[in-house]
């Protein structure tokens, strides 16, 4: 049943990429839309942001590149929202207001599910919003995180590093949404 209801979802969607992932040793293929209503619940498992500050990007560095989409996995108990403050404020130190919900991530897993896998099995989903950051909190940022840092680049700046398909029409959708001339 879930799987017909994810299905009937996506459907109703505006499909914008497919790309494959690789999370070693993981295998995925994503598919990528913008969307006007929420996903079943049950099947997102993390909360993602392109974060402005006036007409720049705050990009995020971890040990293997850079991107646009700082945040995580949601923990039991967080509403959608509660789960994506809470991430940028560990990842990258980053308050937001008004967050706008742009679109999903599906995530269908092409490899065995691995032992002991407690995550959602093959499908997932990762939900990508948009918000201006409004207080910098350096001491909210976990030392002992993934991201070795994160700065704010103008929007130009950002168009020419490399991004993935996905993340070039989010960070598109959300100028858009939030009026910002590039």
């Amino acid at each position: 049943m879930q799987q017909e209801q994810l299905t009937t979802y996506l459907q109703r969607q505006q499909h914008i990429s497919e790309e494959e992932a690789l999370w070693h040793p993981l295998r995925m293929q994503l598919n990528c839309y913008l969307i006007q209503e929420l996903p079943p619940l049950e099947l997102v498992t993390s909360v993602r942001c392109i974060v402005f500050q006036e007409e720049q990007v705050l990009v995020v560095k971890d040990p293997f590149n850079v991107h646009i989409q700082p945040g995580g996995r949601r923990e039991q108990g967080e509403s959608l929202e509660e789960s994506l403050r809470r991430e940028l404020l560990e990842e990258t130190g980053w308050e937001i207001q008004q967050p706008s919900l742009l679109g999903v991530k599906h995530f269908h897993h092409i490899t065995p599910r691995p032992e002991n896998y407690q995550h959602p099995y093959p499908d997932f989903l990762q939900l990508v919003y948009c918000a201006r950051a409004t207080l910098y909190r350096p001491e909210a940022k976990e030392v002992d995180g993934f991201e070795l840092g994160a700065d704010f680049l103008p929007v130009a700046e950002v168009k020419q590093l490399t991004l993935t398909a996905n993340e070039r029409i989010f960070l598109e959708t959300a100028l858009q949404t939030l009026g910002i001339c590039d």
